[in-house]
C-alpha cells in the first residue's frame, strides 16, 4: 500500500493515504444530490475534499476530527488543488496499523525532537534556585506527558505537536540571555513566569488529534487555571515566601499584557513586563513567519487581520 501525503499530491495522481478530517460537511449539489464537503490534513498540508459518489455508504464511517483512511484524486478548483475522494473510512491502528498508520504521524510537529527540547527545557530548571526550582519541578512532572506534546495554543501561535514545549524553551533561553542586561532584575522569578505563565494550557486544551479548548478552558481561561495551578502546589509545598508567590501569581495573571488582550491585570513591576514581552515576541514572531510561509503570493502576503498588513515576503 503506497501512501502520500499531501505535499506530493500532483494534478491527475491517483493517491491513497491517512488523514485527519478537520471539517465534515454534508451538503447538496444545485441539482440537489448529496455531496460530503471536507478539510483534510496530515502533517505536510491541507487540503480541500469532495465525495460526489456513493455519499449515502459512506458519510457514517467517520466523523469530523477523526483520523481517515481515503483513496481519491487530485483535482483542481479556483487553481487550487483538491482531493475528490472515492472512498473513505475511520483509520484506526488495529485496521490499518500493518500498513503503517499511527495517529501522531498525521500531526505537524515542531522541527526540534522532543527529547532535545525537554532536555534544554530542564537545563534551564537547573539555574533556578531552591525553592522556586522545587515548585516548577513538582509542577513540570505532574504534568510532563502534557507538556511534551502538546500545542502552544488552538490556533494562534505553536499551534503544533511539541508547540507548547517549543514556546517554554524558546522565551526561557531568550530570557536567559537578555537577563545579563538587567542585574538588578530577579532572574529566578523571571525564569519562573517564563516557564508557568501558560501552564494553565494543560486543563484548558484537550487530547484530541485536533486539539480544542475544553470547558473548563472555555469557561474560566488558562489564565486563571494557571493561577491556580501553581498556588495550589506551592501551597502544597509550603516553602515559597509570601512575596515572591504574590508576584509569581501577578505575572501569570498580567502575562498578556492588558485586559483587553485577556489578561486579569497590567504588568506593574518590571519581572512581570519582562515575562510579558518575551512570551510577545516569541508568539508574534512565529505567527509573522507562519503567515509568510503558508501565503501563496509572491512577494507581499494577502491583508493579515493579526498585522493590520500586508507582509513583505523577500
Amino acid at each position: 500500500m503506497k501512501l502520500t501525503q499531501i505535499t506530493d499530491f500532483k494534478l491527475g495522481r491517483s493517491i491513497q493515504g491517512f488523514f485527519i478530517c478537520k471539517e465534515k460537511h454534508l451538503r447538496f449539489t444545485r441539482n440537489g444530490d448529496l455531496y460530503l464537503d471536507l478539510l483534510l490534513s496530515d502533517a505536510t498540508g491541507v487540503i480541500q475534499g469532495k465525495m460526489w459518489d456513493l455519499v449515502d455508504e459512506f458519510q457514517d464511517r467517520f466523523n469530523g476530527g477523526d483520523p481517515v483512511a481515503i483513496k481519491g484524486k487530485v483535482g483542481e478548483f479556483n487553481e487550487l488543488q483538491q482531493l475528490t475522494v472515492t472512498q473513505i473510512n475511520l483509520a484506526s491502528s488495529h485496521q490499518y496499523g500493518k500498513y503503517g498508520f499511527s495517529p501522531e504521524l498525521l500531526l505537524k510537529s515542531v522541527d526540534e525532537p522532543l527529547d532535545e527540547l525537554w532536555s534544554r527545557l530542564l537545563e534551564i530548571l537547573k539555574s533556578i534556585k531552591k525553592p522556586l526550582r522545587d515548585l516548577v519541578s513538582a509542577i513540570i512532572n505532574e504534568y510532563a506527558e502534557k507538556i511534551r506534546t502538546m500545542p502552544a495554543s488552538v490556533n494562534h501561535h505553536h499551534p503544533v505537536r511539541g508547540g507548547f514545549l517549543k514556546h517554554l524553551v524558546t522565551t526561557g533561553e531568550m530570557a536567559s540571555d537578555l537577563l545579563r542586561h538587567y542585574p538588578a532584575l530577579n532572574s529566578d522569578l523571571i525564569l519562573v513566569g517564563i516557564i508557568l505563565h501558560d501552564i494553565g494550557k494543560v486543563k484548558s486544551i484537550n487530547d484530541d488529534l485536533i486539539p480544542s479548548h475544553t470547558d473548563v478552558g472555555k469557561l474560566i481561561g488558562h489564565i486563571v487555571i494557571g493561577r491556580d495551578i501553581v498556588m495550589e502546589t506551592a501551597r502544597a509545598l509550603g516553602n515559597i515566601p509570601q512575596e515572591t508567590l504574590i508576584k509569581l501569581e501577578h505575572i501569570i495573571l498580567s502575562h498578556q499584557g492588558s485586559p483587553e488582550k485577556g489578561s486579569a491585570i497590567l504588568p506593574k513591576f518590571p519581572e512581570a513586563l519582562f515575562v510579558h514581552y518575551i512570551d510577545q515576541l516569541d508568539g508574534r514572531i512565529t505567527l509573522i513567519l507562519d503567515a509568510i510561509e503558508k501565503d501563496p503570493n509572491t512577494n507581499w502576503t494577502g491583508y493579515q487581520s493579526i498585522f493590520k498588513s500586508e507582509l513583505y515576503k523577500k
